[in-house]
């Protein structure tokens, strides 16, 4: 069953309510259509997309009984990852990463799940999520999500945050070896405030991993009724994927950190290509200014002034000195 509204319109609430038979689909206009859920034996997931709504909020809050303090947390968008354990459902704190132009310019969503017996409640920013795979996979009657409890369908949602976070470092590591191949090509479009920009990435990234894989083993650890011991394997992969996504980050850390050295250390062979040049131009013109300078005196008994091939012998050995220089300089390599 579908009870959608129409499309024109942005929906707020969203509900599958599914078990190993049967599964249903409902776009909801208020949350006076959540209640009939809540007697039934079916699970459900509720998906809410406006966390401005205060009043949509303190509503789902009074049906779920959701203590006021994860409320809180919930509408709070700067809320670090972290799970609590009430008496009747489980809270979840996480942080969604996406992209629309390159990886310098990273959305951050915060999306909140609670979970008790037999209902799941994921809490997002705004209507772009990642969670379409999921969807297709419920929509399946001989898929695993049906037949198991609302923990495993919890990790599923946070199992499919995380794997986002791969898509992010992929990226990163493509824009990584893409500077890497323009400080090689002494390229002129590479600046040291791009390479800045994606340590900065990194770094958002990182705090964002960091309480995560914290939050993921506070999971593998609790002993709360909800949480099943045939999800614990799972929980475990999840939490070993944040473990190989902290590697990554320090693996791509160093890369960047390698990129910075690179460039400073092109930017300091230039430099001393040029103080070279400078150099050998300033010695070549040593000699030249000694004769001019001799030359240039005014006294009146100098015997080459009165000379008639006094000026040719100054320009002969004005080309002698520096050819005889430039022939050096050539067999020591200096250029």
């Amino acid at each position: 069953m579908d009870t959608n509204k129409s499309s024109a319109q942005p929906v707020s609430l969203e509900l599958y309510s599914f078990g190993e038979n049967f599964f249903e689909k409902h776009h909801l206009s208020s949350t006076e259509e959540i209640k009939p859920f809540m007697d039934s034996e079916k699970k459900f997931w509720l998906n809410v997309c406006d966390l401005k709504n205060a009043k949509l909020l303190n509503e789902i809050a009074d049906i779920f009984d959701i203590h006021i303090l994860a409320i809180e947390d919930i509408k709070n968008n700067q809320q670090r990852p972290k799970l609590e354990e009430f008496d009747h459902f489980i809270f979840l704190v996480s942080k969604m990463i996406y992209t629309k132009k390159d990886i310098t310019a990273l959305e951050i969503e915060q999306v909140s799940f609670v979970f008790g017996k037999n209902f799941i409640i994921s809490f997002q920013e705004n209507t772009y999520d990642i969670f379409d795979p999921i969807r297709l996979r419920l929509e399946n009657p001989h898929g695993r999500m049906r037949k198991m409890g609302t923990d495993y369908f919890t990790y599923t949602l946070l199992d499919a945050i995380i794997d986002q976070y791969y898509v992010i470092l992929e990226m990163m590591d493509n824009t990584i070896e893409e500077i890497e191949d323009e400080i090689t090509n002494d390229s002129q479009k590479i600046k040291l405030s791009d390479i800045y920009l994606k340590r900065k990435a990194l770094q958002e990234i990182k705090k964002i991993i960091w309480p995560t894989r914290e939050m993921i083993a506070a999971w593998r650890k609790s002993e709360s009724p909800f949480i099943k011991k045939r999800t614990a394997p799972f929980i475990n992969d999840v939490y070993e994927h944040t473990v190989e996504i902290m590697e990554n980050l320090e693996m791509q850390r160093e890369s960047i950190t390698t990129l910075v050295e690179i460039f400073m250390s092109n930017i300091s062979l230039k430099q001393n290509e040029v103080m070279k040049t400078l150099t050998i131009i300033a010695t070549i013109f040593i000699p030249l200014t000694f004769i001019a300078g001799v030359y240039g005196m005014n006294f009146e008994f100098m015997p080459e002034l009165q000379w008639k091939y006094g000026y040719i012998l100054i320009w002969s050995l004005f080309l002698i000195s520096t050819l005889a220089m430039i022939r050096y300089f050539k067999k020591k390599h200096w250029f």
